[in-house]
C-alpha cells in the first residue's frame, strides 16, 4: 500500500479495493481513476482540500480506508464504483462510517443507473450522483457546508427520512476544454501500468458521449448520444503537461471510440507531429471509422496500439447487437494495422444474444485469423443502463449478484447455450488463441517471452 498523505483533507475520494479482477492481476491493467481525478481537480480549483485513495492500484484494504479516514477527518467522502465492484464500494462506505461520520456520496456508472436500490438497501450512503459528477459534487459540497437543502442540487439522489428524493438531472458539460486537467499529482504515478509495459502510463480522455446504438454498451445512457469533443490543441497541451510534470510519455486514451470522428484524429495527429511531441500511445478504434491513411498518420504520430471491439465473428450477431460494423471491415483494419507494425487487441464477447456453439467457434477462428497481438474473450454481460440489461430484466431470469458481473461469469443463457457451456467456450477461446505455436513464436519475437501467465489463469475455474 502507498498513498500520498496530506494528514487532513476536507474531501476524500476513494476508488474501492479490487482483489478479484483477473484483468487487473494477470494482464497488469492498473489505470488511474480519471473520474475522481477530474472531481478532485475541480474541487482544488475552487480552493477545497482533497485527497485521492486508489485502493485498487495500491492494494489497500478496508482497514487502510478506516485508518486514512481517521487521519484525514474529511467532511465529505466520495466513492466511485463500477458494477462488479459495487459490493467493495459499499464495504468501503461502511469502513468509513466505522472510523468517522462524514457525509458519503457514491458515484460512477452503477450508481447512476441503480441509485434507488442503493439508497434503499445501504444506510451508509447519504447521497448518489447520477451521470457526470464534477460540478454536482462541487455543488453538493457547497450546499452541505452552507447547511442548504441538497434538493436544489441537480444530478443528486438522496434520502429524506424514508423517502428517496431524485433531483433533476444535471446538464452535461458542454465545453470539455473548460475542465481542469485531472489531479494526477494526488496519486503515485508508479502504480499504473497496462500489459507488460515497464514504464508508468498516463490516461487521457478526449470526448464524452456516443451516438452509436450498441445494445451491450451503457456509454450513451451515461453521457448522452451526442458526442462532445475537446479541441486537439487542448489534448496536446495536456499531454505536454503530463510530460513536463510527471515525466510520462506513454499515453492510453480512454475514449469509448477514439476514432469516432476521423477528421478530429487527423488534426490531433498532425498537431502532435508539428509540435514534435514524442509520445507512445494507444486508443480504441471502430473499424468503420478508420482507414489505411489514418492508421499511417496515427503510427507516424506515435500510436502503437489499437484496441478494437470485434465482439463477434458472425455478421448476424453483429447486426443483432446493433454494432454497425462488417466482417470485411474488421479484416481490413487488422491487416492494415499489421502492415504498419502496430500492436492490436481484439475484444470478443461470447454469449451474446443468438450465440450458438457454432457461432462461438466461428468467432474464435476469426480472431485467430486476424493475427491480433492480444485477444480478450469476455463473457457477454448485461450491465445496468444497457439495452441488453433491460431486455434480460424483462425475462426475470437475471440473478443480480453484482460481483459476478466480471466478464468471466456467465449470467445469461442463450437459446442454444447453457451458462456452463459459455464458460467452457471462453476457456477454449483462450487456449486456442494463446497456445498456438505460431502465436508463441510471434509473442517471443515481439515481447521476448510468451504470454503464458495470462492464458494460464484466464482459463482457470
Amino acid at each position: 500500500m502507498a498513498y500520498v498523505s496530506l494528514m487532513t483533507a476536507d474531501v476524500l475520494l476513494i476508488n474501492p479495493p479490487d482483489q478479484k479482477s483477473k484483468y487487473k492481476k494477470y494482464l497488469n491493467i492498473r489505470i488511474p481513476p480519471l473520474g475522481i481525478l477530474y472531481i478532485a481537480a475541480v474541487l482544488e480549483q475552487h480552493g477545497i482540500s482533497v485527497e485521492v485513495m486508489d485502493c485498487a492500484a495500491e492494494d489497500s484494504d478496508y482497514g487502510d480506508i478506516a485508518e486514512r479516514v481517521r487521519e484525514a477527518d474529511p467532511f465529505l467522502v466520495g466513492i466511485t464504483a463500477t458494477t462488479p465492484l459495487i459490493g467493495e464500494a459499499l464495504q468501503s462506505a461502511e469502513a468509513v462510517k466505522r472510523a468517522a461520520d462524514p457525509y458519503i456520496v457514491l458515484g460512477g456508472p452503477h450508481a447512476t443507473f441503480m441509485h434507488h436500490d442503493i439508497l434503499r438497501e445501504n444506510r451508509a450512503i447519504d447521497f448518489v450522483i447520477k451521470g457526470e459528477g464534477e460540478y454536482t459534487f462541487l455543488n453538493l459540497y457547497r450546499a452541505l457546508r452552507a447547511d442548504r437543502d441538497p434538493g436544489a442540487v441537480d444530478g443528486l439522489v438522496f434520502r429524506s427520512g424514508e423517502r428517496i428524493v431524485e433531483n433533476c438531472d444535471s446538464a452535461c458539460i458542454e465545453d470539455l476544454n473548460s475542465l481542469p486537467y485531472p489531479a494526477r499529482h494526488l496519486i503515485p504515478k508508479e502504480n499504473y501500468r497496462i500489459f507488460d509495459t515497464s514504464v508508468p502510463i498516463a490516461t487521457v480522455i478526449c470526448s464524452r458521449g456516443c451516438p452509436m446504438q450498441c445494445s451491450f454498451c451503457a456509454s450513451s445512457a451515461l453521457h448522452g448520444r451526442r458526442i462532445r469533443k475537446r479541441s486537439p490543441a487542448d489534448v496536446v497541451a495536456e499531454i505536454q503537461h503530463i510530460q513536463e510534470t510527471l515525466g510520462i510519455s506513454t499515453i492510453a486514451f480512454m475514449d469509448d471510440t477514439f476514432t469516432l470522428i476521423p477528421g478530429w484524429v487527423e488534426e490531433f495527429c498532425s498537431l502532435l507531429i508539428k509540435r514534435g511531441v514524442d509520445i507512445t500511445w494507444g486508443c480504441t478504434a471502430r473499424v468503420d471509422r478508420i482507414d489505411s491513411d489514418l492508421i499511417g498518420l496515427m503510427k507516424k504520430a506515435g500510436c502503437d496500439t489499437l484496441f478494437i471491439g470485434v465482439e463477434s465473428g458472425d455478421q448476424e450477431i453483429l447486426d443483432r447487437i446493433k454494432k454497425g460494423t462488417r466482417i470485411d471491415q474488421i479484416k481490413t483494419v487488422f491487416a492494415t494495422a499489421h502492415e504498419y507494425g502496430m500492436r492490436t487487441i481484439a475484444s470478443i464477447a461470447l454469449g451474446l444474444p443468438g450465440e450458438t456453439r457454432e457461432t462461438a467457434k466461428k468467432s474464435i477462428s476469426f480472431v485467430k485469423s486476424l493475427k491480433a497481438s492480444y485477444a480478450l474473450f469476455s463473457v457477454a454481460t448485461p450491465y445496468p443502463g444497457t439495452e441488453f440489461y433491460n431486455n434480460v430484466q424483462e425475462t426475470g431470469k437475471l440473478q443480480q449478484n453484482w460481483s459476478n458481473f466480471d466478464l468471466f461469469t456467465p449470467l445469461v443463457e442463450t437459446v442454444n447455450l447453457k451458462l456452463e457451456e459459455i464458460r467452457e467456450l471462453q476457456k477454449k477461446a483462450y487456449r486456442e488463441f494463446y497456445l498456438r505455436p505460431i502465436y508463441i513464436l510471434r509473442s517471443l519475437a515481439r515481447e521476448g517471452r510468451p504470454f503464458f501467465h495470462t492464458m494460464r489463469v484466464l482459463i482457470s475455474p
